[in-house]
């Protein structure tokens, strides 16, 4: 797939330096713990992960590292899904739903850790996030959330009137929540597979294309048009372009659009200090970035295809910046880059993660969703576990046989409370 038109902030230069990548020997079949399918920033941290659990770790991609659909990446780390706690908790159950909120909180704190303990220049930032109620007819609903997630011990403040109306005046209320965080996924990925290449025993195979990969006795055998590699596991990281292996009612692909200011002065960015987005769906957001740019962006659409998501870019851009001027009639906006990417979405919000049925080797991480930088963490954690021999209960809540099984808990759990 074309995963992205225009051209993202991401690879404005100067660019970092791209990981070396070694190409095995067309005739010869090496043995790994796992192989990787899929460079970019999901495939990038699993592969850290495994590494740290002294693994033997190949990483193919058709495509240099980050160069999908990492590079259009607006990078907002937030813990909290695309669905409210009340709706998560009505579909699963609401433990689950708590879980799955603690477990975001968790990701970002370990992705902050990484990034500290491996010095990897990503313009990381620790932020605040602004959860915005899009009309006064949401307000109620907003309001549900703010007792859900007091419930639940999240850090969360209401912001109404005057405080509210100093960062953005056109809403009527908003969620501010701590723990949130940006980060440059390109940056981010290259850094991790080159600290990955620290290891003698890891490996970056890029171009290359993986023809397939089937299932053995004692592991996987994946055929690419370089050779073959034997491992005890395969990882799909292969993002947005795996719609193929899924079924269609569980994951819906959309196009994003998205406008990057020219650099801005320090002090005007200071109006904007949170992470924002809305309850409206789509829903826009925006964030500021460490060499002084606004990111806005939203106006989704369903994807048809990559030329008409082309097509369609400068109108949407237009609509952008004209979008901004009415939310923050006070702040200049002047667009240096504009771009569109795919992105995919699950009915309930969640990742798809681990395998497709139980006791194959064949596991996937697939981060989908507005936040899918910090599934991709969870996603990491949760698939060394199961490789080296632990399993973790939080699996159950991204494995692909999900609905069935959590609807049961979730009727279980209504039938208790009545």
């Amino acid at each position: 797939m074309n995963l992205r038109s225009g051209k993202p902030v991401s690879l404005a230069p100067p660019l970092p330096k791209l990981p070396r990548s070694e190409l095995h020997r067309a005739r010869r079949t090496e043995d790994f713990d796992v192989a990787i399918i899929g460079a970019g920033i999901t495939g990038a941290l699993v592969a850290h992960a495994l590494v740290e659990a002294k693994l033997r770790v190949v990483v193919f991609d058709k495509r240099d590292p980050g160069r999908g659909s990492t590079a259009a990446s607006t990078g907002l780390l937030l813990y909290e899904p695309d669905m409210m706690m009340a709706d998560i908790a009505q579909r699963h159950g609401r433990a689950a739903a708590e879980r799955v909120y603690a477990l975001g909180q968790q990701a970002i704190r370990e992705l902050q850790r990484i990034v500290r303990r491996e010095k990897i220049d990503c313009r990381w930032r620790s932020r605040r996030s602004l959860y915005i109620a899009s009309r006064h007819s949401h307000v109620a609903t907003l309001r549900r959330e703010l007792k859900d997630r007091v419930q639940a011990g999240l850090p969360v403040q209401w912001l109404q009137g005057e405080r509210l109306d100093r960062i953005c005046p056109k809403f009527p209320a908003a969620l501010a929540a701590s723990g949130a965080g940006e980060v440059d996924a390109l940056r981010l990925t290259l850094g991790l597979l080159r600290r990955c290449q620290r290891n003698e025993e890891f490996a970056l195979r890029v171009p290359v294309r993986v023809r397939r990969v089937d299932e053995t006795d004692d592991g996987v055998s994946v055929r690419t048009n370089r050779g073959t590699v034997r491992a005890r596991f395969a990882v799909v990281a292969t993002g947005y372009e795996t719609r193929g292996f899924l079924s269609h009612r569980l994951v819906r692909l959309n196009s994003t659009f998205v406008i990057a200011s020219a650099k801005r002065p320090t002090a005007q960015l200071r109006r904007l200090p949170y992470l924002m987005w809305e309850t409206a769906r789509p829903y826009f957001y925006l964030r500021t970035t460490a060499d002084r740019r606004i990111l806005f962006g939203g106006l989704d659409d369903p994807y048809l295809s990559a030329s008409r998501r082309a097509r369609k870019l400068p109108k949407k851009a237009r609509e952008l910046q004209r979008l901004f001027a009415e939310l923050f009639p006070s702040l200049a906006f002047e667009p240096e880059f504009a771009w569109a990417g795919a992105f995919a979405d699950t009915t309930d919000g969640l990742p798809c993660i681990g395998p497709r049925r139980e006791g194959s080797r064949v596991l996937f991480a697939l981060g989908y969703g507005g936040n899918g930088i910090t599934f991709s963490q969870i996603a990491a954690k949760l698939l060394t576990e199961r490789i080296v021999g632990r399993r973790n209960p939080d699996e159950r809540l991204f494995a692909f046989r999900r609905q069935n099984r959590e609807r049961r808990s979730a009727s279980r759990e209504g039938r208790k409370g009545r």
